[in-house]
């Protein structure tokens, strides 16, 4: 893996999660890099992200700040593309797992002709829409979104006009407003555990390749890294995300959606090292960081030692 394939991005935003405190998991994982004289590749050299926020005109229960939140998507989605035309793959630290959306949306607009293979690495499916969310949390919005699928035969809310409005903009994040960007068959979630019913039925009729806590534990990681990628091989590129919690919870608290059961430090880093390791790949993402959560094994620690398990030192 040549160091000098990546460009580090940092986006600071929390606006698409439940919980106050992932806009600092970033600069937190970053100084810890810092600190520990990390060299694979430059995280001094990097490229910072923070949004403004505004007043919004109106509640939108089933679309939290979803104003602020398509706003900075958008100029997101110009950094990730000025990355690309460097020849640089993006290796972004978020907040929130929302900020996907614009990550992938941009890699899109850039290779607009080309199938783009997403490897979902989380303890949740982020399917919903504004009309089946439970929560209104955007960061469980992503997929629905780059699918561009709002699966109102489900539906069980009413958005109201601006934020179904807004929502259309996210769908078609980008200069080319491309929708869907992914589609089913070329989506993979490793770790997945934490669903709801809509989710399930959507996995379903969508053909999603999901690898469970049981399939893990029956399998193996080395023969779920090998099936992922042949799942993907029609891909002209693979993006990774990596949600913190997709973790089992003995490692740290410091997320905001904690599930027990989860990868172990050696599995994740088995997966990040094999799939860093193809030249498919466009992009890699490490989200959902909170050092407001926990204290005594700081998410932010656990984390860089997992990225220095995985990636080493120069």
């Amino acid at each position: 893996m040549r160091a000098d394939r990546f460009k580090v991005i940092t986006v600071e935003s929390d606006f698409g999660a439940g919980k106050k405190g992932a806009a600092l998991g970033p600069q937190a994982l970053l100084e810890q890099l810092q600190k520990r004289a990390f060299t694979s590749f430059d995280v001094f050299n990097y490229t910072r992200l923070v949004p403004q926020q505004i007043a919004p005109k109106e509640e939108t229960p089933y679309g939290k700040n979803i104003e602020n939140i398509k706003n900075f998507q958008e100029k997101i989605v110009e950094h990730i593309q000025d990355t690309l035309r460097l020849e640089k793959i993006p290796f972004i630290l978020s907040g929130d797992h929302s900020s996907a959306n614009a990550l992938i949306s941009g890699i899109k607009d850039f290779h607009a002709n080309a199938r783009i293979g997403v490897i979902w690495i989380d303890a949740h499916a982020d399917l919903h829409s504004p009309y089946t969310t439970p929560s209104g949390n955007i960061h469980g919005m992503p997929i629905a979104a780059l699918m561009g699928d709002d699966h109102r035969e489900m539906a069980k809310n009413n958005p109201k006009e601006i934020t179904r409005n807004f929502w259309e903009t996210l769908k078609k994040l980008g200069r080319r407003r491309i929708t869907p960007k992914i589609q089913g068959k070329d989506l993979v979630f490793i770790a997945l555990r934490s669903t709801e019913e809509e989710e399930e039925k959507i996995i379903t009729k969508e053909g999603i390749k999901a690898f469970r806590p049981e399939d893990i534990k029956h399998l193996g990681i080395e023969m779920v890294a090998e099936q992922t990628l042949n799942h993907l091989h029609n891909c002209q590129y693979i993006y990774i995300s990596f949600d913190v919690d997709s973790l089992d919870t003995q490692y740290s608290q410091g997320t905001g959606t904690p599930v027990p059961d989860g990868l172990t430090i050696e599995q994740a880093s088995y997966l990040l090292r094999t799939f860093c390791n193809s030249e498919k790949l466009v992009g890699m993402e490490i989200t959902e960081i909170n050092p407001l959560l926990d204290a005594e094994n700081p998410m932010h620690e656990v984390i860089a030692n997992l990225v220095l398990d995985t990636y080493g030192n120069a």
